[in-house]
Order: C-alpha cells, then sequence, then structure tokens
C-alpha cells in the first residue's frame, strides 16, 4: 500500500503530515510512503530522511532549476516565476504504486486514527473508486445530499445535467461562451459545478489506482482542474453510474490556510511574499525553532505564525501574512 505526498519549498509542513501519518496510521510500517519534491533544497530533506529514515523520494525534473529560482529570489536577483507543474512525476508514482493508494499534499495532514488497510477492503468490497478523507460530510449537502454505505462511509450520488460528454466539455471548456452564457440568463443548476467536484479530490483522496491515472492520463505541465474534471465526466459516463463516490462520515484529514505553495497565485488586494514566508518558517524549523505540532490537530494558530513573523522579520511583514491569510480562506470558503 502507498502513500504519495506532493511537496515543494515547505519542509515545516511535510514534517507535520510525516508525523500524522506516523502517528495515526495503523500498521503504518507496511506502508510505502513517497514523497514527491518539486523544488526543496536538499538540507531541508536531509533532516526529513533523518526524522523518518523510511520515507522514500522522487524528484521532478524540474527540481534544481527551481530550487536556483528560489534562491535568485531570495537575493533579490530575479522575481520567482515557473508555472510548471510536475504531472509527468505524480503520473509515474501512480502508476508503480499499489492498487488502492492514497495521495495527498505536504499540507495535509491526519487529524484521527485511519486503518488504511481496512478501507482498502472496504473500497475492493463496495467497488469504491475515491473515498474523500477531509471532506466535511455536512458540506453542500443541501445540493449534493449523503447516503450512508456503511457505520463509517457515505457516498453522493452526482447529478448530470445532461449525460453527454461533449456537453460537458463545452461547458468546461467555456466553448463559445456557452457556461458563461448559462450562467448569465441562469439556465444552469445552482453550484452545478459541485456535483462535479464530488468524483474528485485533489489534497486529501483515497483513489483506485486506475481511477486517479484515468484522470490525470493527460499529464500537462499545469493543473487545470476542468481538465481532471473532463476526465472524471468521461469516467462516469463509460461506466454507467457504477462507480461509487465516497467520503468518511467523520473526517480523518486537514489541511493549512496558513501558507501555500502557489507562489505565483493568490496574490490577494496586494502582493505577498510566500517565498519569503516560508524562507523563514523552513530556517527556523531546520534550526529546532518551530513548532511542527503547534495547535495539532487543527489548523496553525494565526497568534502563533503572527508572532514568529513580528520577532523574525517586521509588523509590516505580519500584518501583510495576516490580510492574506484572512483572504485564503475567504477564496476557499465556496471550495
Amino acid at each position: 500500500m502507498d502513500i504519495l505526498i506532493k511537496s515543494y519549498y515547505r519542509p515545516h509542513l511535510l514534517d507535520r503530515c510525516l508525523r500524522s501519518i506516523y502517528e495515526n496510521v495503523v500498521d503504518v510500517n507496511g506502508i510505502q510512503i513517497t514523497v514527491l519534491d518539486d523544488g526543496t533544497p536538499q538540507k531541508y530533506l536531509d533532516k526529513i530522511k533523518e526524522k523518518y529514515p523510511q520515507v522514500k523520494f522522487r524528484f521532478s525534473k524540474y527540481r534544481e532549476e527551481k530550487i536556483i529560482k528560489l534562491q535568485e529570489h531570495l537575493e533579490g536577483k530575479k522575481n520567482y516565476h515557473d508555472v510548471r507543474i510536475p504531472t509527468d512525476l505524480w503520473y509515474d508514482a501512480i502508476a508503480d504504486s499499489s492498487d488502492i493508494l492514497i495521495m495527498t499534499e505536504d499540507d495535509v495532514w491526519f487529524i484521527d486514527n485511519f486503518d488504511f488497510a481496512h478501507y482498502a477492503e472496504e473500497m475492493n468490497k463496495y467497488d469504491i473508486h475515491i473515498l474523500k478523507l477531509g471532506r466535511t460530510l455536512e458540506k453542500d449537502a443541501d445540493i449534493i445530499p449523503p447516503y450512508q454505505l456503511t457505520p463509517t462511509i457515505s457516498y453522493h450520488n452526482p447529478k448530470f445535467i445532461l449525460r453527454s460528454k461533449k456537453f460537458y466539455n463545452l461547458l468546461l471548456n467555456n466553448t463559445f461562451h456557452s457556461r458563461t452564457i448559462l450562467e448569465k440568463y441562469k439556465l444552469l443548476p445552482k453550484r452545478w459545478i459541485m456535483q462535479l467536484w464530488v468524483m474528485y479530490d485533489i489534497p486529501m483522496g483515497m483513489y483506485r489506482k486506475d481511477y486517479l491515472q484515468f484522470l490525470w492520463k493527460d499529464k500537462y505541465k499545469r493543473v487545470i482542474e476542468q481538465l481532471q474534471l473532463k476526465n472524471a465526466v468521461e469516467w462516469a459516463f463509460q461506466h454507467k453510474g457504477k462507480t461509487k463516490y465516497t467520503l468518511m462520515t467523520n473526517r480523518v484529514m486537514a489541511t493549512s490556510y496558513r501558507s501555500s505553495a502557489s507562489f505565483n497565485a493568490f496574490n490577494i488586494k496586494e502582493n505577498f511574499d510566500l517565498i519569503k514566508f516560508n524562507f523563514i518558517l523552513n530556517e527556523l524549523w531546520l534550526n529546532g525553532q518551530f513548532d511542527e505540532f503547534e495547535n495539532y490537530p487543527k489548523d496553525f494558530s494565526v497568534a502563533y505564525m503572527y508572532n514568529i513573523l513580528m520577532e523574525n522579520e517586521s509588523k509590516q511583514f505580519a500584518d501583510s501574512w495576516k490580510k492574506w491569510t484572512e483572504g485564503f480562506i475567504e477564496m476557499h470558503k465556496e471550495s
């Protein structure tokens, strides 16, 4: 059995993620944990290796270039810009993994005990293709009601506007401004795209390998969510409603809204230097001055992060971060 963790320049978060796995996942020593890294300097990974010697690493072909670009940014030589995403690394790691796997990210952690082998058996028994581990059951229940499958697993039945792959291709691509026009005249169901998100989960999912490979079959160098959703729709129509889209009745994973690895985006109202922010936390963590389990199992407290930035940078930088994280949370309320 495999757990794959996508990682990029946030070892202080990767440590939290790995520690939560070792403290919460049953029979963890029988599970292969692999970090898929896209740009974390070696000195940080050496500490991760020291703390978690059983963890394996695979690297993207862009990693060394990105590390150089990060350093140039920190030295003030050139602002960081690199939108390439290592989807080929992810796809190849999925192809080499067990038939059922967990795919997650460095800013995600387990918040409760989880028996991987048990839920792998449940997925085989009920022909489950995706089991969401971090989704709150009540989220969007008015639009997508959950149903009970087992005492610990619930499921959704996505409602399609039309059972037509071509229709959804037009809609998701916004071909001929079709989505814009239909939404303008209120001809689409309320929050229709949430019906599609039932079939996919980026950072907190347990998957059947063949399903996850199908979602990522295009292997573009960027994350194009509409493309993965189109593939999910295609799979659903091919399998004629036999696919089960499930989630834990009580979620077992959570994520952080205190940082982002998307350094080219999420500039809310004003630019905030996320590279500098992560560098400060990474260095403190490297030197044993950052508590990776602060406020666990909840997200890092705002006060803890704010005080760190006050002490190690400036009040202005701390205020900018606080404004950024508030905007980041607001932006994700609808997701």
